[in-house]
């Protein structure tokens, strides 16, 4: 066989699998967005991702809710329920909108997670700051301390929102998920070199745009990092360019030769990756000497931005599926 056609054969075969992993990343969104059912809307305000992802796994959801927008969950579980902001946002750019709802709303009732580097990459936006805004208002504070573990935090949330016995449950069903995953754990260092990219749509205009995940972000610190890979994103990134709440944008994806990844991950959502990939593949073909190209070990995977501290386990999982054979 000549190396044309060798090269159409891998082009081809390529576009199949990520035209494959299309249609498996749009069933995420599909099953998740829309009406929140068997869940029950209590009077209460919740600031916290944590905080929110476990009272929702405990069939509850808050009247509003402070959390990053980053969070999937925002636009898809969770899409029903008001959103104030970012806890950044709530206690620097829009300071008091939770106090204002609360009085507008009538509610009382306030749930305030307490967790120490609430943001990785935004180390201002933590929710207790806005306890100086509500004390002396007349509001019912309530707090979740999560120092001691998400166990522990499933418990007081538990407890405060009357709904122990479910507590209980979720606490024994995420402690199995999550040793299942861990027994999965290479034991040995899997020494690959790995491409984060995140598609991005821009609204319903069609365009789109791709970011390259930064060394040194979630990515790294729950799944990159005890495996033993290595983040080569920092290799695309040029002179000028901004890391942004740990992404910056890829120019040219043809430059993605420069990290010769053995594995990239794609994360958001995959189309917008796959359409410049397949364009760069038909201009250049020494992409298909990438390793990753190559061997197909492209994969499009949830990112995890400990947010939704419930669904680790089986997200964990899915990167260790991918990254360890």
């Amino acid at each position: 066989m000549s190396e044309v056609i060798q090269r159409r054969y891998f082009h081809t075969a390529l576009c199949v699998v990520l035209v494959s992993l299309g249609l498996i990343c749009l069933l995420p969104g599909l099953a998740t967005s829309g009406p929140r059912e068997g869940k029950e809307t209590i009077k209460v305000i919740m600031v916290g991702d944590r905080l929110v992802d476990i009272a929702y796994n405990l069939g509850v959801v808050p009247e509003a809710m402070v959390a990053r927008c980053i969070w999937p969950a925002v636009s898809n579980e969770l899409n029903s329920v008001r959103s104030l902001g970012c806890p950044r946002c709530v206690t620097i750019k829009n300071k008091g909108a939770v106090a204002k709802f609360a009085a507008t709303t009538g509610i009382k009732r306030i749930l305030i997670e307490n967790s120490k580097d609430f943001s990785l990459h935004m180390p201002s936006a933590n929710p207790m700051k806005v306890v100086s805004q509500l004390e002396g208002k007349g509001f019912e504070l309530g707090f979740v301390d999560f120092s001691d573990g998400i166990e522990s935090a499933i418990e007081q949330t538990g407890r405060l929102l009357s709904r122990e016995a479910e507590a209980e449950k979720l606490i024994k069903s995420y402690k199995s998920r999550l040793n299942k995953s861990l027994k999965r754990m290479p034991d040995k260092k899997q020494d690959k070199k790995v491409l984060i990219l995140r598609g991005i749509p821009v609204g319903k205009t069609g365009k789109f745009f791709i970011q390259v995940e930064a060394p040194k972000g979630y990515s790294d610190q729950f799944f990159l990092k005890p495996m033993g890979c290595e983040n080569r994103g920092d290799l695309l990134q040029s002179k000028g360019t901004k890391v942004t709440k740990g992404y910056f944008l890829l120019g040219n994806m043809a430059d993605i030769a420069k990290a010769n990844p053995d594995v990239i991950i794609i994360t958001g959502e995959s189309f917008p990756v796959q359409k410049r990939l397949n364009k760069a593949l038909k201009k250049n073909s020494s992409l298909f000497d990438i390793p990753a190209v190559k061997n197909h070990e492209i994969y499009s995977l949830p990112s995890y931005i400990d947010s939704s501290v419930i669904e680790y386990p089986h997200i964990l999982r899915l990167w260790i599926a991918a990254l360890y054979k």
